[in-house]
């Protein structure tokens, strides 16, 4: 009886995180498609210009810490911490984020401070090209925005506590609305000039994305009946040891995206902006399936922890990782230039940009399985606030990845394609290094999965297969004239259109062949219909 009613719990619980999933991933899949067209008006207005890879280099550098005091190691260090606290006393777990909240604004706002005197100090000083002063420009333009998405994370990782998904998930799009409207209005001004307005203007639109999560947080707040409570270091201190831990591990992987910008422009002084429109197109995967499973699953992992299913809620993850991701990176390869044509093949983008992104995004692509399979591992030793093992794994991942990037780059030369090849390769290290030490725990999390994996990889060969086909004489000479990139005839319309009845044709066959293969991700689907039905 006890063994039959911890399975219900599994089971229940499981199906919690599925219904969260659903919920960020309708939120998130409205922010992605404005997102996806800010990356149109983007390409379109700019294309891979030097002055729009400057301006992409600065984001990157300004949003370097949003890693570190934002989303990445906060959201890892803070969850468990809270959950403790509130299964102790929910208005202890409250205070605690109040307190919280106090310290990393101060700490925040003074750093930003400190970092501004720098950066105008090299600016006005320092003795460099006029194409770097413009980076440290837009980057100074650009750093406040760290104050507000660091405290729209904090208010994220209570809400996703809370079980309230939709809200902070779609509230990125208030900043892709906004940065697409600028566009409309700058995009005849000379680039430089129309980028630096851009980069006032994005402040103000991280700033509005912060806000509107503030009256559900306020709310929260209210309902514990906290009453004014003075700041002390108390909830800073509980955070400190494992947020430092965390922070490394955070910092070592910004590492690697700085590392990759660099031997980026190294490569071609047009790579940076390649490859940021490659990896637009790989994150919508990774963030609408990969981060949404993650961010409903840590905070249950950290209540399983204490009652021993951490293994089941893994290896559940894991299988629904095989699941959704294969496919996803067989739709990508068979996709890519199609993709890359509709969203960037106009205005200011060249038809070397256009086989260059794609060639990028084919190299980021046969990363994502193991970069989902990655965060869904780290939550796990993240909800046992084991901070040291996610840690030595990306110190591991920065040193190959520097090798690898200096073998494509300075040996074969490979170009831009060369800094996603190794991301991909390194993020495959990544997720050994994991799995090697909770199998040294006894933890079984792959178990089941590999004649899972051989299934989906078959259905998602045949669906390929099957959509090459129907392409190729079902479409003929507009697919070609399309895949081939000549000049006039296929409006993007008509594009949109092929690419949606391809698409949908690949994911029927898919489902088709995975019933005829059971595979039990689709046939749990099903099962859940008929239950409805």
């Amino acid at each position: 009886m006890g063994i039959q009613k911890k399975r219900e719990q599994v089971k229940d619980n499981t199906h919690t995180i599925l219904q969260s999933v659903k919920y960020f991933f309708s939120g998130t899949l409205i922010s992605r498609v404005l997102g996806f067209g800010r990356e149109v008006a983007m390409a379109a207005a700019f294309g891979t210009d030097p002055a729009v890879a400057a301006f992409w280099m600065a984001f990157r550098f300004s949003h370097l810490l949003r890693r570190v005091l934002g989303e990445g190691a906060l959201n890892i260090a803070f969850i468990p911490q809270f959950e403790t606290l509130r299964k102790e006393d929910p208005q202890k777990g409250a205070l605690f984020f109040y307190q919280l909240l106090k310290g990393m604004t101060l700490l925040i706002f003074v750093l930003i401070v400190f970092l501004e005197a720098i950066l105008g100090a090299f600016f006005c000083f320092g003795k460099c090209s006029s194409s770097t002063l413009e980076i440290v420009r837009l980057t100074m333009i650009l750093l406040p925005t760290l104050l507000f998405i660091s405290l729209y994370a904090l208010n994220t990782s209570l809400l996703n506590c809370e079980q309230k998904y939709f809200l902070p998930s779609v509230a990125p799009s208030c900043v892709n609305g906004i940065w697409i409207i600028t566009l409309l209005f700058v995009w005849q001004r000379p680039s430089i000039e129309a980028l630096e307005i851009l980069a006032f203007t994005i402040v103000f639109a991280f700033a509005l994305q912060w806000f509107l999560t503030f009256p559900t947080v306020y709310r929260f707040l209210k309902k514990e009946k906290l009453g004014h409570q003075p700041f002390n270091m108390r909830a800073l201190m509980l955070l400190l040891n494992p947020f430092l831990l965390a922070i490394l591990g955070v910092v070592a992987t910004q590492i690697n995206t700085g590392i990759d910008t660099i031997f980026a422009r190294i490569a071609d002084p047009e790579g940076p902006a390649i490859l940021w429109y490659a990896i637009r197109i790989q994150q919508l995967p990774l963030a609408l399936f990969g981060v949404g499973l993650t961010g409903a699953l840590l905070p249950a992992i950290a209540r399983a922890v204490e009652v021993g299913r951490r293994e089941q809620f893994l290896n559940f993850a894991l299988k629904k990782n095989v699941t959704w991701m294969i496919p996803l990176t067989f739709g990508l390869m068979i996709f890519g230039y199609a993709t890359v044509h509709l969203l960037y093949g106009r205005g200011a983008f060249t038809r070397e940009a256009l086989g260059e992104t794609t060639r990028c995004l084919w190299a980021y692509g046969i990363g994502l399985f193991p970069m989902t399979a990655v965060l869904v591992l780290a939550a796990s030793f993240y909800a046992q606030k084991n901070y040291k093992i996610p840690l030595l794994a990306a110190l591991a991942t920065i040193f190959l990845n520097l090798i690898l990037n200096s073998f494509f780059v300075f040996i074969y030369h490979m170009g831009a394609v060369s800094v996603a090849l190794a991301t991909s390769i390194s993020s495959c290290l990544n997720v050994f290094f994991l799995s090697y030490f909770i199998s040294k725990e006894g933890g079984k999390v792959w178990a089941g999965i590999g004649s899972i994996t051989i299934k989906v990889v078959i259905a998602s060969l045949g669906a390929s297969i099957l959509t090459l086909l129907v392409g190729r004489y079902g479409f003929q000479d507009i697919f070609w004239m399309w895949i081939a990139g000549k000049e006039g005839g296929v409006s993007f319309i008509l594009q949109g259109a092929l690419l949606g009845v391809e698409g949908i044709l690949f994911v029927g066959s898919f489902l088709l062949f995975g019933r005829g293969l059971k595979i039990p991700g689709l046939l749990d689907i099903v099962e859940r219909k008929k239950e409805r039905g």
